[in-house]
C-alpha cells in the first residue's frame, strides 16, 4: 500500500475508530425493536482494517513459520460468518462491541489448537497498542465527562433495563463531574462469547478496558467483571489531570 492510499484509509476509518472508543458508533439507531442479524458491511471492514495489520504482526512473532496469508483467509471466513448468525441489538451505540468481540472470537476458531487465550491476548494488545491507535487519540479532546456524553449514557442505561435484544447489555450509569460510575449487571460480549464457545476469550477483551479510557483521557478504577464470575462489572472512571 502506497503512503497516499495509507492516508486514504486512515481518513476513512479514523472517524469510525474515533466513534467507537466513545460508544457513539450509531449515532442513530435503528427503530428498536426488529431483530436482525450483524452485517458485513463498513462496521465490520473497519474494525478488520484496524486489527489484521498489528495483530497478524504479532502472531508471525509467535508462529514464524504459520502461513499468515492462509489463516487471515480462515480468520475473514469466520468472522463473516459468525456476523450472519449473530442478532444485532437494534442499533444501540454498544453495538459496535459485538463486532470487535465477533473479530477476537474468529482469530481462534480460524485455528483453534494455536490460538488460545494467551495468543490472543497478545495479539489484542498489539492492536491497542499500534501506532494506528496512539495517533488516532494523540491530542484529542477528552468528552467522556462532558454534559452531552453523560445525559446520553444516563438514557441509555435506564433504556437497557427492558432491552428486547438477547445480545444487549444491561447497566446502570451515575453521572459526575469529574468521574463516573458505569454498572455492568448484563453484557453483550459475555453473552456472544457463551453462544461461540469462545467465553475464555472475553478476559482478552476485558483487559483492554483500561487502554481505552485511557486514551479518551479517563482512569479505570475496577475490581469485579461478569467475565471472571463477579455479578457485575463495576466501572469507575476518573478524569486524568493533565
Amino acid at each position: 500500500m502506497s503512503k497516499e492510499e495509507e492516508k486514504f484509509s486512515e481518513r476513512i476509518f479514523r472517524k469510525t475508530i474515533s466513534a467507537y472508543f466513545k460508544r457513539e458508533y450509531f449515532k442513530a439507531p435503528q427503530k428498536r425493536g426488529l431483530i436482525d442479524m450483524l452485517k458485513y458491511g463498513i462496521m465490520a471492514k473497519a474494525v478488520e482494517m484496524m486489527c489484521f495489520k498489528s495483530s497478524l504482526e504479532r502472531l508471525s512473532e509467535i508462529y514464524p513459520d504459520m502461513d499468515m496469508k492462509a489463516y487471515k483467509k480462515k480468520a475473514k471466513k469466520e468472522y463473516k460468518a459468525m456476523l450472519l448468525r449473530t442478532p444485532d441489538i437494534g442499533g444501540s451505540s454498544l453495538e459496535a462491541n459485538l463486532y470487535i468481540a465477533a473479530f477476537v472470537f474468529s482469530l481462534h476458531k480460524a485455528e483453534p489448537e494455536k490460538i488460545t487465550p494467551e495468543v490472543v491476548n497478545e495479539m489484542v494488545t498489539a492492536v491497542f497498542d499500534s501506532p494506528f491507535i496512539v495517533k488516532v487519540h494523540k491530542n484529542k479532546k477528552c468528552t467522556l465527562f462532558t454534559d452531552k456524553v453523560q445525559d446520553k449514557k444516563v438514557k441509555e442505561s435506564v433504556a437497557s433495563q427492558n432491552s428486547p435484544y438477547e445480545l444487549d447489555w444491561k447497566f446502570k450509569y451515575e453521572k459526575g463531574v469529574d468521574e463516573f460510575y458505569n454498572t455492568y449487571t448484563e453484557c453483550g460480549i459475555c453473552k456472544l462469547g457463551k453462544r461461540e464457545n469462545c467465553f475464555e476469550f472475553v478476559p482478552c477483551l476485558c483487559n483492554m478496558d483500561e487502554r481505552n479510557y485511557r486514551n479518551e483521557g479517563g482512569e479505570l478504577h475496577r475490581t469485579k467483571t461478569l467475565a471472571q464470575g463477579d455479578d457485575c462489572c463495576n466501572f469507575h472512571v476518573t478524569r486524568i489531570k493533565r
